[in-house]
């Protein structure tokens, strides 16, 4: 938990309208824990994540890694592939690598049986309910064996009953395979849950306001979502969420 796997140093991007997403931003994400990067929509909590994972290019400052571990990015919405099965779906990421099907099978059949898809492998996305189709987007960014997981606002849309359930998967699945997560949340709820530690960021240019380290044993479960020291740590986020958005003092130190 103290070496950093990478490290985000004086990091800006200012795209090609003029508009500064994040300016001098600097952030160490550590080996094995669950960081929530926390804050309101304009804040830049998604450019980071494609920053990570080389999909956006910074304007200034560097990303310094540690190695080159696999990255795994699931996405706000599933993206899924209409015409393909669940199957093919989770495939398609080691297809693109020019792994052949005969090859993935095993590395395919073992992420659905992780997710709890074994059985609707040959469903196609349009049988799936959004909880499923989640996690089809998810055993797809797993397929490929990431130690880094980059989550961009992945349960967002669902009800809240799939959503905690999807929660209490995703730390259960951590837990087993010690994966290094980023996860990007409008929740303060589910930060708080899933976190051991939360970064909160306020916009214009983005910048982090305030960090929290969550002392909370895993694994948790409904009964911590019921126990003082996590209403302690939703209205600490919720203050710092306050004043990202002008309308408190900062927080004292």
């Amino acid at each position: 938990m103290n070496s950093p796997l990478l490290s985000l140093q004086g990091l800006s991007k200012t795209f090609e309208n003029g508009t500064t997403a994040i300016d001098g931003l600097d952030l160490d994400v550590k080996a094995g824990e669950f960081l929530s990067i926390l804050g309101p929509s304009g804040c830049g909590k998604s450019t980071i994540l494609r920053l990570i994972s080389g999909l956006e290019e910074p304007t200034g400052g560097e990303i310094i890694r540690s190695g080159r571990e696999e990255v795994g990015f699931v996405f706000q919405e599933p993206t899924l592939l209409p015409w393909a099965s669940v199957f093919e779906n989770v495939y398609w990421p080691l297809k693109v690598k020019g792994v052949s099907r005969r090859d993935a099978k095993d590395r395919v059949e073992e992420v659905l049986e992780m997710v709890g898809l074994t059985r609707f492998r040959q469903h196609m996305p349009s049988e799936l309910s959004g909880g499923m189709k989640m996690r089809v987007s998810i055993a797809r960014a797993l397929v490929t064996k990431p130690k880094l997981l980059l989550m961009d606002e992945p349960f967002a849309a669902l009800d809240e009953i799939t959503r905690n359930k999807l929660n209490d998967d995703l730390l259960d699945l951590k837990a087993a395979h010690d994966w290094t997560i980023v996860f990007v949340t409008h929740s303060v709820y589910e930060s708080v849950f899933l976190s051991s530690r939360i970064v909160v960021m306020a916009a214009h240019p983005g910048r982090i306001i305030h960090e929290m380290s969550l002392n909370a044993d895993y694994p948790r479960s409904q009964e911590y979502r019921m126990q003082a020291q996590y209403a302690g740590y939703c209205r600490e986020a919720v203050e710092a969420l306050e004043q990202a958005m002008g309308r408190r003092p900062a927080l004292s130190a």
